[in-house]
């Protein structure tokens, strides 16, 4: 990307006799202000004054940068140290700063439609670049990161652009930041031996361990099905969750949209949750509702959209959001660190649309959900530490596996190409897969993630000495794992691994003569 900037600094005053320290200034911030934080070979792309000119209290400036460090946001980098030089010596202060016009060019190599770009004066898009200028800015407009947004709408469209043969918009962010390719394989298992053939879903709703729910991608799951979830989910609580001293919570599952926004899930999958609203304290729109209701014997949807607020709400889409909102605007002391939770109190919620498909794609599942807090160093150390120990699990059970590199870590959705000033580890995410005859990639049962500082900044987390923390989660898919399981060792606790048999209750299932 190139920025061309042209703006004015206005001060309190006329700043004539303060010019050669101005001049002093400009060589300063383009030789250190600009170039702080930039990593040596991206120095290049840091923001410079290619120009400049002091009429009265006006300081009219030229500025340009590539993507690091970009021209607005070095603009408003240099109001304070410029104040606090100029304020004692000459009583002069900024009181304003204004961008005449703004360029942004932003590289291409796909044919992209854009039907409109919000903001923006005027726009055009070339063969190989698509080009923003925006005129007349206010201070306001570059703090509130108004720009930013327009530049990750103008990439997400770029991204979106793309053909499926290629990565997608949210791959296209797990290239840049994993050191690993997506996709690599990290450790399998063994050759394990299978006892069952066909569809575990089919037999399971043969033999009455589940029944299909009304719902699209739900099941009734009867006591043979939850008696071996509640098996399997006894030995990860003890040999993984317990080893590892996280402490149990009950996180909400109604998670209000503000926090969404602040985990960026509603610009990297807004289509992908189930939004709840709350019912109007309205009786006169709801008995006319039960009036029709009762007339016609089919429920009046128009009725009830009229008694519904605006959605305020969403269900628990990833089970973690509550731990960083819980940690939001709080302050820790590094030596406390980590900070270990887990949450396995309920369901989590996914709408899959036409992905849907029998008990291992579905639109509500059960999973445990282990969170953290702390040093990179911890949050890598505890990351793998999940792996490793779900990976000895799974070898106890008899169980075909793999873990690769993961090519979708859930929080970068929300960001798609744009990952200024956040912190990301080598690698977003770690998944283990059970394999499943007939699937190709079989299912995955825990996804393991680092965000670096995506949350951390998010949340605004603070560390008390300002260093450096980050956060991880790796959530076990219970309802993959049963799925997983029961392809490849069947219904027969006689084929089931001793472990298993031990903690698999005997429970009784009453007789019901049109069902199974």
């Amino acid at each position: 990307m190139k920025f061309t900037l042209k703006g004015e600094i206005l001060f309190s005053k006329d700043a004539e006799d303060a010019r050669k320290d101005i001049e002093e200034f400009i060589n300063h911030a383009n030789n250190e202000i600009f170039l702080k934080g930039v990593p040596e070979e991206q120095k290049q792309d840091a923001s410079q004054i290619v120009s400049w000119d002091l009429i009265g209290n006006t300081l009219k400036v030229e500025m340009v940068s590539g993507r690091r460090g970009r021209a607005h946001d070095a603009l408003l980098r240099v109001k304070k140290p410029l104040t606090q030089l100029l304020g004692k010596q000459y009583r002069l202060g900024v009181r304003k700063i204004i961008v005449n016009y703004y360029k942004i060019e932003i590289p291409t190599e796909e044919k992209v439609d854009l039907k409109d770009v919000p903001y923006v004066d005027n726009y055009e898009v070339k063969d190989d670049e698509v080009v923003l200028e925006f005129k007349d800015l206010e201070e306001g407009d570059l703090r509130n990161h108004t720009i930013d947004r327009v530049i990750k709408h103008v990439t997400s469209a770029i991204a979106s652009s793309i053909p499926e043969t290629e990565c997608g918009p949210s791959d296209i962010l797990t290239k840049q930041v994993t050191k690993v390719e997506p996709g690599t394989i990290l450790g399998k298992s063994c050759m394990q031996k299978y006892f069952f053939e066909g569809d575990p879903t089919e037999e399971a709703a043969r033999l009455g361990w589940v029944k299909k729910f009304p719902g699209k991608g739900q099941w009734f799951y009867a006591p043979p099905l939850v008696a071996l979830q509640h098996a399997l989910e006894e030995i990860f609580v003890e040999k993984l969750i317990e080893k590892l001293d996280f402490e149990e919570c009950l996180f909400p599952k109604l998670i209000p949209i503000p926090v969404m926004e602040k985990m960026k899930y509603l610009e990297g999958l807004p289509e992908g949750m189930y939004y709840c609203s709350a019912p109007r304290r309205d009786p006169l729109v709801f008995d006319k509702f039960r009036s029709e209701l009762e007339i016609k014997r089919e429920v009046p949807i128009d009725l009830l959209k009229e008694g519904l607020k605006d959605p305020s709400y969403v269900l628990a889409p990833a089970q973690c959001e509550p731990f960083y909102e819980f940690l939001s605007h709080q302050v820790v002391d590094e030596k406390d660190l980590p900070i270990k939770f887990f949450d396995r109190s309920g369901w989590t919620y996914r709408w899959e649309g036409g992905g849907a498909k029998g008990l291992d794609r579905v639109h509500e599942f059960q999973r445990i959900e282990l969170v953290w807090l702390g040093t990179p160093e911890q949050c890598n150390e505890i990351r793998d530490q999940t792996v490793e120990i779900s990976h000895q699990i799974a070898d106890d059970l008899e169980l075909d596996w793999y873990t690769e590199v993961g090519d979708d870590p859930f929080y970068l959705e929300g960001r798609k190409v744009e990952n200024r000033g956040i912190e990301f580890p080598d690698i977003p995410k770690k998944e283990m897969r059970l394999n499943v005859p007939g699937q190709e990639k079989g299912v995955a049962i825990v996804s393991a993630n680092i965000h670096g500082t995506h949350f951390v900044e998010g949340f605004s987390i603070k560390e008390t000495h300002n260093h450096g923390v980050w956060t991880g989660c790796t959530g076990i898919g219970l309802t993959r794992i049963v799925f997983g399981f029961l392809a490849q060792k069947g219904f027969d606790p006689e084929n089931w691994p001793e472990d298993v048999r031990r903690r698999f209750k005997k429970v009784k299932v009453p007789k019901i003569l049109t069902w199974p």
